[in-house]
C-alpha cells in the first residue's frame, strides 16, 4: 500500500506547486504563530518553529481550492464525488507496527513528553497553550465499534491534557459509559492528517453519519482502502500514514478540572468547561514528521480549517436531503464565513410556481440549516456579490420569508441560550415564476460580438427583423456603433422607425408608415 499518497506531507507539497502555501524559513517562536498564521489567506508552512526548530504546517483546509486539491477535481464538482464515494464503502487493512510510517519514532515514559511538541496559544484569551490538529481515534469498549472525531488539546503537563468533553458526542457517552463501569478508556489523538480524513471525522455533526465503524469512514472517503495500524500501548487503531499520534487514555475519575476558554468556529470564544483528565502513554511519528496546526477561530472565518470543512459537509448533506425530497437542485453553496452549518445557498431552475418554498421546507427538516437561501439559476451561490444583489432586488420581506419553529440549536450558537430552541428561516430570492418578460425585469450585461456582418445597410438588417442596438451593430459588421446612430437618425426623419416595447428599432409597417 502506498503509505504516501494520503501524507499530510505530501499534500502540503502539492499545494506548494499550486502557490498556496506561505513559507516561512526563518525561525519563528510559538508565540508568533497564531498571528501568523490568521494574517495569510494561505496555507502556513514554518521550517523552524519554537526552540526545538519544528516544521508546522497550519490552515491547509483552510480554502475551497485546498480542498478541491484534496479531491484532485474542481470544487464544485466536489460533492457529487463526495456522494459516490460515500456509497462505495472502502475497507480498512491492519499492517503490522513494522510497516508502519506513524510508528518510525516509538517514546515512552518519560521520553514521552508533551512539552516538545509546539503546543501555543492561538487566541488571546485561550486558557493555555493547545494542539488545534487532533483526531481522536477509540474502541467502544461495550461494543467493539470505532469511533473518529475531532478535539482541541491543552497542555496540563509533561504527559497529561485536557480536552473538550462537554458537547454531546459520541465520544463523551463512550466515556460515561465506561465512568459507570469504573473504567479507563484509551483514545489516540492523530497529530497531521490528510484534509479527507478531517472531513471523515465530521460526518456525524453533518447529520451524515453512515456507518458504526467511523474509521472505516476515512478509508470510504479516501476511496480506497485505508492502512490501520494498533496503538503500541493501548491497542488503538489509528491511520498508519498519519504524521504522528498521541496515545493515551481519559483516567476514570471523570470531569474534575476546567478546561478552555478557547477560540470557536463560530469566531466566538468557547466558556470554560469541567472536563476529564487525558493521560499519554506513547507518542510515535515519522521520523519526519510533519506537525499540524488548524486556524479554528478569528475574524477570517473562511480562512479557517473547521468551517471549510464544514461547509462542504453541508453541502453534501443540502445535496442529499434535496434529492431525497425530489429536488434537484442547480447549484449548493454553505458559506464558509458563517462557520458550521448556519447558512445555505440553493440555485434552482423554476419550471412552477412555489418551488422556492419547496427546497426550503425540504432543508428545514431534512438538514441542520439555520438559514435557507434560495436562488434562480442565473444566480452564482459561490459568489457573495451576487447572493446580495438577489436579496436587494428579488426579496421583499412581506412575501418571501417562510420561518419555522422548534428545531435544536446548533452547538455553541452565540445567538441561543440554554434551554432555548431554533426558529429556521427561508428567504426566497426568485423572480416571480411568470413575472412579465419585460426589459426592466432583464440583467444587464456587456454586449458580446463574434458574428460575422450579415448585412450591409441598418435598412436591410431592421427589414429582416427588429433589433437591438448592439445586435444590429453586429448585423451590419460595425465595431463601432456611431454610424449606425446616424444612420438611425436618417431613417427616422424619412418616418419609417420605430421602437418596440423592449426597446427593440424596428421598421414601420407600410400601414403605419401610411397613417
Amino acid at each position: 500500500m502506498d503509505m504516501n499518497k494520503f501524507r499530510l506531507r505530501s499534500f502540503v507539497e502539492r499545494l506548494i506547486e499550486l502557490g498556496e502555501v506561505e513559507i516561512h524559513e526563518e525561525p519563528v517562536p510559538l508565540s508568533d504563530l497564531s498571528q501568523i498564521i490568521e494574517a495569510s489567506p494561505k496555507a502556513t508552512l514554518f521550517r523552524k518553529a519554537g526552540p526545538e526548530q519544528t516544521e508546522v504546517v497550519a490552515a491547509v483546509c483552510g480554502g475551497r481550492r485546498r480542498l478541491a486539491a484534496a479531491f484532485g477535481m474542481d470544487y464544485r464538482d466536489l460533492p457529487h464525488e463526495y456522494m459516490r464515494r460515500m456509497d462505495n464503502p472502502q475497507p480498512t487493512v491492519e499492517v503490522p507496527s513494522s510497516e508502519a510510517p506513524v510508528h518510525e519514532v516509538v517514546l515512552t515514559g518519560e521520553d514521552a513528553d508533551l512539552t516538545k511538541l509546539p503546543f501555543h496559544v492561538q487566541h488571546e484569551f485561550d486558557g493555555g497553550p493547545y494542539i488545534s490538529s487532533g483526531i481522536d481515534y477509540t474502541v467502544d469498549p461495550e461494543t467493539g465499534r470505532t469511533n473518529v472525531g475531532c478535539r482541541r488539546l491543552m497542555l496540563r503537563g509533561r504527559h497529561e491534557m485536557r480536552s473538550n468533553l462537554t458537547a454531546n458526542s459520541d465520544l463523551k457517552r463512550i466515556y460515561l459509559k465506561c465512568l459507570e463501569r469504573g473504567q479507563r478508556l484509551s483514545v489516540s489523538f492523530v497529530i497531521g492528517s490528510h484534509p479527507i480524513n478531517y472531513l471523515a471525522a465530521g460526518l456525524h455533526r453533518a447529520g451524515l453519519h453512515l456507518s458504526d465503524d467511523e474509521i472505516g469512514l476515512v478509508a470510504t472517503l479516501r476511496g480506497e482502502p485505508l492502512p490501520i495500524v494498533r496503538g503500541v500501548t493501548n491497542n488503538v487503531p489509528v491511520p498508519a500514514d498519519a504524521e504522528m499520534v498521541i496515545e493515551g487514555c481519559f483516567d476514570e475519575l471523570g470531569y474534575r478540572e476546567l478546561e478552555g476558554p478557547y477560540g470557536e468556529g463560530y469566531g466566538y470564544y468557547g466558556p470554560m468547561h469541567i472536563d476529564p483528565v487525558f493521560h499519554v502513554t506513547a507518542i510515535t511519528k515519522r521520523k519526519d514528521a510533519l506537525f499540524q496546526s488548524l486556524l479554528h477561530s478569528g475574524r477570517y472565518l473562511s480562512r479557517a480549517d473547521s468551517p471549510n470543512n464544514g461547509a462542504l459537509n453541508a453541502e453534501v448533506a443540502a445535496w442529499k436531503a434535496l434529492r431525497a425530497a425530489g429536488i434537484e437542485p442547480v447549484a449548493v453553496c454553505a458559506p464558509t464565513t458563517t462557520g458550521r452549518q448556519q447558512h445555505v445557498r440553493v440555485a434552482i431552475t423554476q419550471r412552477a410556481p412555489g418551488q422556492a418554498g419547496l427546497v426550503i421546507s425540504a432543508l428545514f427538516t431534512g438538514a441542520r440549516f439555520k438559514h435557507v437561501f434560495v436562488v434562480d439559476d442565473d444566480i452564482d451561490v459561490f459568489s457573495d456579490e451576487q447572493m446580495e444583489w438577489a436579496m436587494a432586488t428579488r426579496f421583499r420581506a412581506e412575501r418571501d420569508i417562510m420561518t419555522q419553529g422548534g428545531f435544536p440549536p446548533h452547538y455553541m450558537d452565540p445567538t441561543m441560550a440554554e434551554g432555548d430552541v431554533m426558529t429556521k428561516a427561508g428567504f426566497d430570492l426568485t423572480v416571480p415564476f411568470g413575472r412579465p418578460d419585460l426589459i426592466d425585469n432583464w440583467v444587464a450585461d456587456a454586449p458580446r460580438f463574434g458574428r460575422p456582418q450579415r448585412f450591409r445597410t441598418v435598412r436591410e438588417a431592421l427589414a429582416s427583423a427588429p433589433m437591438y442596438f448592439a445586435h444590429l451593430m453586429e448585423a451590419v459588421g460595425s465595431r463601432d456603433g456611431r454610424e449606425v446612430a446616424l444612420e438611425l437618425d436618417r431613417l427616422r426623419e424619412e418616418g419609417i422607425l420605430t421602437r418596440l416595447e423592449n426597446g427593440e428599432w424596428t421598421l414601420k409597417s407600410d400601414k403605419e408608415t401610411k397613417s
